[in-house]
């Protein structure tokens, strides 16, 4: 019997319930329906009643599919590449009998591609590709719950005639969906060298913490998270600060305090741009901004609503690479209005879509 159709109980139970993914909201909500408050606020508080009372099949959908949002959270990445003028449409490009599935095969792997997904054109534009795509991941040595897992990615090529450039849009919700990502892009890029539609000697672009100074890479992540001022997406104000003193410089005496104390400093709170360290730009050549985080307000025709948005170079910190990657996700979509039932996810693709003109743009201005 598979095991996802089993109400699970006793520690099978409690390590569902204790799985970081499910937080403290879901559980309260659960019990304040049965009637059932407690005196300490904390998740430690509910686990223990739902444990002892179990839960039901409706529940265990409901925490499923919480987890399952916060899990396949989508992130993206962007990547460039100059083409050749004159060069053959994107779609045409694409060698008869290209088989995605041959592309990300890995031996010994633990996960697979799911169907066999392909190129397609949005809006008809032939210079404007995306593929869809999933995986199911297996990993045995987690709960009875965690045994397979699917999440999505998504790859999009954009060729811009101004520029010439062909813009690369990565798109992924797991580790998984990332290194396939990178695989489908990097063979296309392959294929379009081959159809001499790249030169042969070009690299790929990628966003880097690298590329820039420290006083240009402050101002990328300020501009790029402040000026979206459109109705589609709102800035509203700057929440997560992350940030440490470059060590290879003399410290100013604002900041002399953090010498060989500090080696990586988060501030949250409200109006952080607004902060001695970002509005003094005398102090911008000697920190490493490496996170911002901001809230927003969403208005379109059919739904309108507030999400926060995350701008980092995770890699910077995590591995301490300077090689580190701009990534964007968004966080906390909550809905004024639905009129058409969009879904959390599509709703964070269509957010993260609205930035991809000023990153470039921005990139283009400021990188070293």
């Amino acid at each position: 019997m598979n095991k996802k159709y089993l109400l699970p109980y006793g520690d099978a139970l409690r390590e569902f319930l204790n799985d970081s993914g499910i937080v403290k909201s879901d559980l309260r909500a659960i019990v304040r329906r049965r009637g059932i408050f407690v005196a300490i606020e904390e998740k430690s508080s509910y686990v223990p009643i739902l444990v002892r009372t179990g839960i039901t099949p409706l529940e265990l959908i409901e925490l499923n599919a919480n987890l399952k949002v916060r899990e396949t959270n989508p992130k993206r990445q962007t990547q460039s590449i100059k083409c050749e003028a004159n060069s053959e449409n994107l779609m045409t490009a694409i060698p008869a009998g290209y088989k995605i599935n041959d592309v990300v095969k890995k031996e010994f792997s633990n996960y697979k591609l799911l169907g066999s997904p392909s190129f397609k054109t949005v809006e008809n534009d032939l210079n404007h590709i995306e593929l869809d795509f999933s995986v199911e991941r297996y990993d045995y040595t987690q709960s009875w719950n965690k045994n397979t897992s699917q999440f999505s990615g998504k790859v999009k090529f954009r060729k811009e005639d101004e520029t010439l450039d062909i813009n690369i849009s990565l798109s992924h919700t797991s580790e998984e969906t990332k290194e396939v990502a990178n695989k489908i892009a990097a063979d296309f890029i392959k294929k379009l060298k081959d159809a001499g539609c790249v030169k042969n000697t070009e690299q790929i672009k990628k966003i880097r913490f690298k590329d820039f100074t420290n006083t240009n890479r402050i101002k990328f992540l300020q501009e790029l998270s402040q000026k979206q001022l459109n109705y589609e997406l709102y800035f509203k104000d700057t929440k997560d600060i992350g940030f440490c003193p470059d060590a290879s410089m003399d410290f100013p005496d604002e900041i002399s305090w953090m010498q060989e104390k500090v080696s990586n400093l988060v501030i949250q709170g409200n109006k952080l741009h607004s902060t001695f360290f970002i509005k003094n730009k005398a102090l911008h050549k000697h920190i490493k901004v490496h996170k911002i985080e901001a809230s927003y307000t969403f208005d379109f025709s059919e739904y309108d609503g507030t999400c926060s948005i995350s701008f980092e170079f995770p890699d910077f910190i995590t591995k301490d690479s300077s090689d580190a990657e701009l990534l964007i996700r968004v966080n906390g979509v909550r809905f004024k209005e639905n009129k058409t039932g969009i879904t959390q996810s599509k709703m964070k693709e269509i957010l993260l879509s609205q930035l991809e003109e000023s990153k470039l743009a921005l990139y283009k201005e400021l990188s070293n």
